[in-house]
């Protein structure tokens, strides 16, 4: 039997919560949604958050409610998956592709337009990078694997920069199938963000005469069953958190010999465990044996200047993270026989592709 790279942890009180709402008739946009959204506001020490369909919505949603001018350059990671430069290009900014640290994997120096710093894969920027006093400056916080995540200072991912932005992905520590949030302290950047995600139209309780839309948008909701579902998932965050920290230690604690991985800042959620693969080890052919073992091992991440869509940069270091970089299983729910799993399937194919 196959060990996953993830297994999405849901029990009988999410399937209850949502069954709830089912019965209930209110599908979208009900009390749930408004929950959920106190709950990820406190969780991340913002005033507002905006449950939106998924974290790439987040992102564009945040792109035009800032409204930077077109043509305006957009700093971002050249280490990512690449909805924050999709994002950044469809709102017709110029994508500046930028490298990350050898070892944190994170964006280290900020712009003086626009910076999208990404808490890559679950573990905190370096906050003091991107408090910048620069007017011109505007910091996005990408933190869709962060949920959870302390900056070293303690204060949590998703209170950084002007809006930050959250995934609720299937991979993501806190899911709702698919799913997102923006998250700001700026009161009238999160009433412009709730008529972007719906059609255009005032929130409640916004004072505007004549008509009912304030802008032409989309729509970009979260449905009420997904809501009851992170409402039970913020509820359990803590222990999740707890499991994969566990697990996680043992697994570097027994493979820190053969694989590096990321340096750890402030205190990760361990969304992801990623590490590089020794220079001999070819990521192909280690993922292709160990799933043969039952062990998912999986692809870390990309590099944004080899994709074809965001143009060419000079990123060695994202380039060496991704030709090397390797996912291992992480969830709370593993069981200690399947992290020693993990753990001896590594040492094994590490040491057959090492004599190839």
């Amino acid at each position: 039997m196959m060990i996953p790279l993830v297994r999405p942890s849901v029990g009988q009180a999410e399937i209850e919560a949502v069954s709830s709402v089912l019965r209930s008739g209110m599908l979208v946009q009900g009390a749930n949604v408004r929950r959920f959204e106190e709950m990820l506001a406190q969780r991340c020490g913002r005033s507002f958050a905006i449950a939106v369909s998924n974290g790439t919505a987040a992102l564009e949603l945040a792109l035009e409610a800032i409204e930077r001018p077109r043509g305006s350059g957009a700093r971002i990671p050249g280490l990512s998956w690449p909805s924050p430069g999709h994002a950044a290009k469809r709102a017709g900014l110029d994508v500046e592709l930028f490298d990350v640290g050898r070892e944190s994997w994170n964006l280290e120096a900020c712009g003086s337009s626009l910076t999208i710093a990404i808490d890559q894969f679950g573990m905190p920027v370096e906050r003091e990078t991107f408090a910048v006093a620069n007017s011109d400056a505007v910091i996005l916080e990408d933190a869709a694997c962060a949920i959870g995540s302390l900056f070293a200072d303690g204060s949590p991912c998703g209170s950084l920069g002007t809006i930050s932005c959250l995934s609720f992905h299937p991979r993501k520590i806190v899911t709702t199938g698919e799913g997102g949030a923006c998250l700001t302290d700026d009161e009238g950047l999160a009433q412009r963000l709730r008529e972007l995600r719906n059609h255009g139209q005032h929130g409640l309780g916004a004072k505007r005469p004549g008509s009912p839309f304030a802008r032409a948008a989309g729509n970009y909701r979260l449905t009420d069953f997904q809501a009851a579902l992170g409402i039970q998932q913020l509820m359990r965050l803590d222990d999740e958190i707890a499991g994969r920290e566990s697990h996680a230690a043992t697994m570097k604690s027994a493979l820190g010999n053969v694989l590096q991985f990321q340096k750890t800042t402030g205190r990760p959620n361990y969304q992801t465990l990623g590490a590089l693969l020794p220079e001999t080890v070819k990521r192909d052919s280690f993922i292709a044996e160990c799933r043969e073992r039952g062990v998912q091992a999986g692809l870390l991440s990309y590099e944004l200047s080899a994709i074809g869509t965001l143009g060419e940069a000079s990123t060695p270091n994202s380039a060496e993270i991704v030709r090397r970089g390797i996912a291992l299983p992480l969830f709370a729910g593993l069981r200690d026989q399947e992290v020693a799993q993990v753990i001896e399937v590594t040492q094994e194919v590490l040491v057959e592709l090492g004599k190839r």
